[in-house]
């Protein structure tokens, strides 16, 4: 009898712990769910910011070329003036930067004055025609580059020195 009451006694305890065990093998499983859930979250998060570093990184490497582009025509027409208000004699490296005139038609006048009031010195350069064509008052009046009629995208002050 004492035998028997000492069975049911281990048996009503392996139960117990039976029971907390499970309770806490699926409370871990849960875990380990959410863990799998929000590494998962993590790692296409990671994905899509390297796709947004390399988006970022192409935009620098375009926006130095332009840059580099754009300091080589400065130094250009820094070497020969006369260039100023052509884009005869430089060299398009894409399909916007060239908005010169049809072939046989003849080049504008080249003149240092601005396109706008034709009274002050040009040192704004327009783009993405690249003309240097207007002084710093009128350009913020101007939407188009009084030479090729092109719409202004941007413009740069170019220091003439």
């Amino acid at each position: 009898m004492l035998q028997e009451q000492r069975n049911q006694q281990l048996s009503l305890l392996l139960k117990t712990i039976e029971s907390r065990a499970a309770a806490l093998l699926r409370q871990k499983d849960e875990e380990i769910a959410r863990a799998a859930k929000r590494t998962t979250e993590l790692e296409t998060f990671l994905r899509r910011l390297e796709m947004e570093n390399q988006a970022w990184q192409r935009a620098a490497k375009e926006k130095e070329a332009i840059a580099v582009s754009l300091s080589h025509t400065l130094a250009q027409v820094r070497e020969d003036p006369s260039l100023m208000m052509t884009n005869n004699n430089i060299n398009a490296d894409d399909a916007e930067s060239c908005c010169c005139e049809k072939e046989g038609e003849k080049a504008p006048a080249t003149t240092r004055t601005s396109g706008g009031c034709e009274t002050r010195g040009a040192c704004v350069l327009f783009l993405p025609c690249r003309h240097l064509c207007s002084c710093s008052g009128c350009d913020a009046f101007l939407d188009r580059c009084p030479l090729c009629q092109a719409p202004k995208k941007a413009t740069i002050e170019a220091l003439m020195g």
